[in-house]
């Protein structure tokens, strides 16, 4: 944690004499006009956004009711401020120990962010105020990173939803300002992309081939049923006209007769779907958003030759390529979408929670992601 603390006051020393001009100007912040002892009690209402004395632990001295003595405000403070520096991972700016339980009182305070604040998780926010708190600032010059969403692959098909860069609860808070600076930057992380499509198996082929019967000389008579022989004869052992061929030794004619036999090849495997990218983030501020290639289709399994030397194998058999998995959102954007039957991740939020505004200077370099308080 690289955070220090600073407080504008105590103004006097134990032996300085307190005047009410000196008081109107470190507490009314003005150097003319009037200022009375009723003004300079402490104030306590949590609706006032700039209590001329505020509540604060260093100030519970000072009286709240007609027991007010100008000696109280020796010790009291008129503002309370943090200021991070350096790295921060899941910064929690409600730390007790930052602000010596200032963070509920109507102080006006600052929580000054300098460095980086990073987040390596994406259901934890790169900076966080889960306390109820009133009148304070988040000044961000800095930068406040959420994390990547993951990519989807082939167990978990959906891109990861990016993280969150600032989150601001809760809804009993007062006066929350986000003031975002020319050099800031609020970034909520990208969606991971989903993982690409499977190939799908090609189609089935048929292959071919002949199996031969010899026959003694009384001719095609002697054919089995399923099998073809010799133009001109039609015989009952026979189904269909085609070839049967003859051939003589020194007694008899023989014939043969021909069976086509047929089998059923595999289609080639479809490819496998790629991996989708991770989206931009504090952990991946540098990689490519471009998801991963699928592998290509199988061919189909074909005729074995021999026997099966003719067919109707086709290039149908081949198995379809696997999509290309999707791509990984960059700052603030959703992961890519594929034809699979998932999503890529969500966009991260740059900030949300609830009663909270932001102002400073808004444009898409200073904040990524959407950053209306719900």
């Amino acid at each position: 944690m690289a955070v220090t603390i600073s407080k504008t006051g105590p103004f006097y020393n134990s032996t300085e004499s307190i005047s009410f001009s000196s008081l109107r100007t470190n507490f009314k912040r003005t150097s003319s006009g009037s200022i009375s002892a009723s003004e300079l009690r402490r104030n306590t209402s949590l609706m006032n956004t700039d209590p001329i004395v505020p509540d604060a632990t260093e100030n519970v001295d000072v009286s709240t009711s007609y027991n007010w003595e100008v000696s109280q405000l020796r010790t009291a403070i008129k503002y309370y401020n943090i200021t991070q520096t350096a790295t921060d991972i899941n910064l929690n700016i409600a730390t007790s120990s930052y602000w010596n339980s200032n963070l509920n009182k109507n102080i006006v305070k600052k929580a000054i962010i300098n460095g980086t604040c990073g987040s390596n998780l994406t259901g934890t926010s790169a900076a966080y105020m889960t306390s109820t708190a009133y009148n304070l600032t988040i000044d961000v010059y800095g930068q406040i990173l959420g994390a990547a969403g993951a990519g989807g692959y082939s167990i978990i098909r959906n891109g990861q939803d990016g993280g969150a860069a600032l989150q601001i609860a809760p809804s009993s808070s007062n006066n929350i300002v986000v003031f975002v600076r020319s050099s800031g930057r609020i970034y909520g992380g990208g969606g991971g992309g989903e993982y690409g499509a499977d190939g799908t198996t090609g189609a089935s082929g048929t292959c071919a081939t002949d199996v031969s019967y010899r026959t003694g000389s009384y001719g095609c008579n002697n054919c089995p049923k399923g099998t073809y022989c010799a133009p001109g004869y039609t015989q009952s052992g026979c189904i269909a006209e085609s070839v049967c061929g003859t051939w003589r030794d020194r007694r008899f004619y023989y014939f043969m007769c021909y069976r086509i036999e047929y089998t059923t090849v595999s289609g080639g495997t479809g490819g496998t779907g790629g991996n989708g990218a991770n989206g931009r983030g504090y952990n991946n501020q540098t990689n490519s958003l471009a998801g991963s290639a699928g592998t290509k289709g199988q061919d189909g399994q074909g005729c074995p030759n021999p026997p099966y030397n003719a067919g109707t194998v086709t290039s149908s058999q081949k198995g379809t390529d696997g999509e290309n998995g999707g791509n990984g959102g960059d700052w603030g954007a959703a992961g890519g979408n594929t034809s699979g039957t998932g999503n890529g991740g969500a966009a991260g939020r740059a900030i949300f929670g609830s009663n909270y505004s932001v102002t400073g200077t808004i444009n898409s370099t200073t904040i990524r992601g959407s950053y209306a308080a719900g």
